[in-house]
């Protein structure tokens, strides 16, 4: 019993810790839920669009936009070897178009919508095999639906609004499929190259700009003389030079000189130092002009150099064809859904207005997360619990079908009983009780007590057949207590001639504390005993054998 417990304990351990380290093989669904809002909009509007989303526009482009046609779980598997086989067996071909259907199917039935009128609240679950992916494909599905519930509530029909909004979505579907087939890494990466690139086109615009415009000052400056600068307004490139304060100086200075002139004599001090005045004041005007031109060509030569470095930069830019072309498809796709988004809102907008009728109000209430996506199916524990107890099954069926019959037992127990039997019977038979030990045969006193080896069972009640379990006591005593317990009298059992006349000439005869001679026929007679010895050691090692044999197969 306590083996069959031990075989059950550890089969139902092994088989609760088994599944454990097989989890990862064990195929998980997850389920990931987007709750909108929707009012203003009737159940027609609402069931309108929900039918739209299973078509097959619409499950096209969100193929496109997930880029599920490959690598996913609802892909078709690439045909192999044994697949191509077994069509040729079978007389059945995938066709591309029979595989664009399945994974049709396959998506629609992971996209379920429910819509409670009561709350206005419309639930999409999206159930796939990994949670990010079923958050992605039921966000897009709900801005999917967002967009049709609003054009269903707006209650417009107008063709050019349908052809924009498909427009739109194929372009959405396009611009999504190119992220997320390009991947994350190398998505940043051209976000960057395109960032730095479009950086140092509008640098390199801006320093050709500022050439330009430092050429035309200097070119200005060059051709201007003293007349220009006081006769002609200055331009407007020109107008904070430090100019305009010079010629103001100038004007100051010449209207002093004219007041002098008509008071004083052309020697008056005052006149000569107003005149002065006028001079300095043309002078700086000449000096501030050559430093503006000066100024403007030491610009000039700075924004030149500028760009050039700007333009060497460029060239010497390592120029990755596969980059700059994803890079460019990407600003195109961008743009392109950008345009698209923007037309399509401006017609919406138009057939809005022209209809007067109130627009669905749609809002999203709970956007689907993979961290808050649902495991379908057994959870570990349950997994674990269900291998325990198959372990429990097989345990005790194990060790039901592995465990003694009783038919066997009793045949063994039979078997053995009938040995000893046997063994005790011979014993009896050939071997009486007052028979004395074989070193003491020549020598020691004729003493009951010495001569009958159960002496002191006679003078007790006898024993229980058997006192003690069989295992608590050596083979060897075991079976001289058995033999010992089922002896019979010497009169009654059948000695050989020459035995019983020994025995029986001994017995008759009284005893004897003298040292005994014996003669040639009690040697030979005692030699006969020691072959009986023999023999019956023989027996009992035989007998010990299939005791051991015995017990080694109920083990």
């Amino acid at each position: 019993m306590r083996s069959a417990f031990l075989k059950a304990g550890a089969l139902t351990l092994a088989g609760g810790l088994l599944p454990l380290l097989f989890v990862e093989a064990v195929p998980q669904k997850f389920q990931a839920e987007t709750r909108l809002q929707v009012e203003a909009a009737g159940e027609s509007a609402v069931s309108e669009a929900v039918a739209a989303l299973r078509s097959k526009a619409s499950l096209d482009n969100l193929i496109r936009a997930l880029n599920l046609g490959r690598n996913s779980e609802f892909s078709v598997d690439r045909p192999s070897a044994a697949r191509v086989m077994s069509d040729i067996v079978s007389g059945e071909e995938t066709t591309v178009a029979q595989a664009e259907n399945r994974l049709r199917d396959r998506l629609s039935q992971a996209i379920a919508a429910t819509y409670d009128r009561s709350t206005g609240q419309l639930v999409i679950s999206v159930t796939a095999s990994q949670p990010d992916m079923a958050a992605r494909i039921a966000n897009m599905v709900g801005d999917s639906l967002h967009d049709r519930i609003v054009v269903a509530g707006a209650g417009t029909s107008d063709p050019l609004v349908e052809r924009l909004r498909q427009t739109l979505e194929r372009a959405e579907a396009a611009l999504s499929g190119f992220v997320g087939e390009t991947g994350e890494q190398k998505l940043s990466q051209l976000r960057r190259a395109e960032s730095e690139s479009r950086q140092l086109v509008a640098e390199i615009t801006d320093a050709e700009t500022q050439l330009a415009d430092l050429k035309q000052k200097a070119a200005q400056a060059s051709a201007m003389k003293l007349e220009d600068v006081l006769n002609k307004p200055l331009p407007d490139s020109l107008e904070f030079t430090g100019l305009d304060y010079q010629r103001q100086r100038h004007v100051e200075a010449k209207l002093a000189v004219d007041q002098l002139s008509g008071n004083l004599g052309p020697r008056h001090p005052q006149l000569l130092a107003a005149q002065g005045a006028l001079e300095a004041a043309r002078a700086d005007i000449q000096t501030a002009l050559k430093q503006l031109a000066t100024s403007l060509r030491q610009q000039e030569s700075a924004a030149a150099k500028h760009l050039a470095q700007l333009r060497t930069k460029q060239a010497g830019k390592p120029d990755d064809e596969q980059i700059a072309g994803s890079a460019a498809r990407l600003a195109a796709l961008e743009t392109a859904a950008d345009e698209a988004r923007r037309n399509y809102l401006e017609a919406l907008h138009r057939s809005e207005a022209e209809t007067r009728v109130s627009a669905a109000k749609v809002e999203v209430l709970a956007p689907a997360a993979a961290e808050n996506a649902q495991t379908l199916g057994p959870s570990l524990a349950e997994i674990s619990g269900g291998g325990a107890l198959i372990g429990f099954c097989l345990g005790v069926a194990f060790a039901f079908f592995t465990r003694r019959k009783p038919l066997q037992v009793d045949m063994v127990d039979e078997a053995e009983s009938g040995l000893l039997d046997e063994a005790d019977h011979a014993d009896g038979q050939r071997w009486p009780e007052t028979v004395p030990e074989a070193p003491n045969a020549f020598w020691e006193d004729d003493d009951p007590v010495h001569h009958e080896p159960a002496y002191h069972e006679l003078q007790s009640p006898l024993r229980p057949r058997y006192p003690a379990p069989a295992n608590d006591s050596p083979l060897a005593d075991h079976i001289r207590e058995m033999l010992m317990a089922n002896r019979r009298p010497v009169p009654e059992s059948d000695l050989p001639p020459l035995v019983a006349a020994v025995m029986f000439g001994r017995l008759a005869d009284a005893p004897s504390y003298t040292t005994p001679r014996f003669s040639e026929e009690d040697i030979r007679k005692a030699e006969e005993l020691e072959e009986l010895r023999r023999e019956m050691a023989e027996l009992r090692e035989r007998v010990q054998l299939y005791s051991a044999r015995r017990s080694v197969a109920r083990r």
